[in-house]
C-alpha cells in the first residue's frame, strides 16, 4: 500500500536503556469514555458514552446509559441529545453547528459531571474528485480488481494555521489500516493547492468512494497524534512508551469532544 501522504507522525524518542515496567494487570480503572461530535452538516451529531473495556477483557466496551446529555452554543441555544441505543446520543430536535460558534457539552452519568467545549473551525469545500488507474497495483494487487486511485483537489488556505482529520469510506464502510482510522495532518505539511493528490487505499469498478474532511482545533491534532501513536505502538524496542492521551473533556472522563466543519464527496468508480 502507497505511503499515507496526509499522516503527519509525531516523532517517538529513542531510549539507549533498559528499563523494566511492571504492570498491576489485576487493577484496572473503570474510567468513562466520551466520544462526542457537532459539525456543521445535519445528522452528524452524537455523543457516545462508555467504559474501558480491563487490560485482559474482551468484546465491546460496555456502554454507559441513562446519561443525561446537552449541548449548548455561546449565543444561549442549548441542544437536549437523547439515548437512541445503549451509550449511543443524539439530539432531541436535530441541529447543525455554526462556523465561529463554541459549543460546550455536558454529561452527567453515574452521578459524576463531564463538560467540553470546542469552537467550529471551518475548511473549504472540495474543488473535485478523480480517479486513475495504478499500473504497478494492476500489475500485482494486493486485493484482486483494486487498483484505482482516488485523487483529491482542494484548494487550502495558507493564511491560517488550519488541522485536519481524513476518514475515507468504500461503499459506506469506513476504511481503516490495521484497525486504526486516524489520519489527521497539518496544513504545514500541505501545500496552498492540493492537487491530484491520491489517498491512501485502492478501489474496484462500481466501488463508491467517500472521503470526509474534518477541520479540527490544535488540541484535537495533538489528541488524534497521540491516539495515532498509541495504535501504532507495537511494544518494539524503540517504539517508545504509550502516551497519555491528551483530552478536552473536564471531570475525569477520557476520549474528545470534536467540534468541527465537514467537507465530503464521493465518486463512483466507472471506467
Amino acid at each position: 500500500m502507497k505511503n499515507l501522504l496526509f499522516i503527519a507522525f509525531a516523532i517517538l524518542a529513542f531510549f539507549s536503556c533498559e528499563k523494566t515496567i511492571e504492570l498491576d494487570l489485576g487493577q484496572t480503572e473503570d474510567a468513562v469514555v466520551i466520544e462526542g461530535l457537532v459539525t456543521d452538516k445535519p445528522g452528524k451529531q452524537f455523543i457516545r458514552i462508555s467504559k474501558v473495556v480491563p487490560f485482559n477483557g474482551s468484546g465491546q466496551a460496555p456502554a454507559v446509559s441513562g446519561a443525561t446529555v446537552a449541548v449548548d452554543d455561546d449565543e444561549g441555544n442549548s441542544y437536549t441529545f437523547v439515548e437512541q441505543q445503549a451509550g449511543y446520543y443524539t439530539p432531541q430536535t436535530d441541529f447543525t453547528g455554526l462556523p465561529g460558534r463554541t459549543y460546550t457539552m455536558h454529561v452527567q452519568a453515574e452521578g459524576i459531571t463531564y463538560t467540553a467545549s470546542g469552537m467550529m473551525h471551518t475548511l473549504p469545500p472540495f474543488d473535485s474528485l478523480s480517479i486513475r488507474v495504478d499500473e504497478e497495483e494492476r500489475a500485482d494487487p494486493d486485493e484482486e480488481g483494486r487498483f484505482y486511485e482516488v485523487l483529491v483537489y482542494i484548494d487550502e488556505p495558507q493564511e491560517t494555521e488550519d488541522y485536519y482529520l481524513l476518514k475515507f469510506y468504500r461503499n459506506d464502510s469506513l476504511l481503516t489500516d490495521n484497525g486504526s482510522w486516524v489520519y489527521v495532518s497539518s496544513d504545514e505539511f500541505l501545500g496552498g493547492d492540493i492537487d491530484a493528490l491520491p489517498i491512501p487505499y485502492y478501489y474496484a469498478q462500481s466501488d463508491v468512494a467517500r472521503v470526509e474532511i474534518y477541520a479540527i482545533s490544535r488540541e484535537g491534532y495533538k489528541y488524534y497524534t497521540d491516539l495515532l501513536n498509541n495504535v501504532s505502538n507495537d511494544g518494539g524496542m524503540f517504539s517508545g512508551y504509550p502516551a497519555n492521551v491528551r483530552t478536552n473533556i473536564e471531570g475525569g472522563a477520557i476520549g474528545y469532544f470534536q467540534v468541527s466543519g465537514l467537507s465530503a464527496a464521493e465518486l463512483e468508480i466507472k471506467q
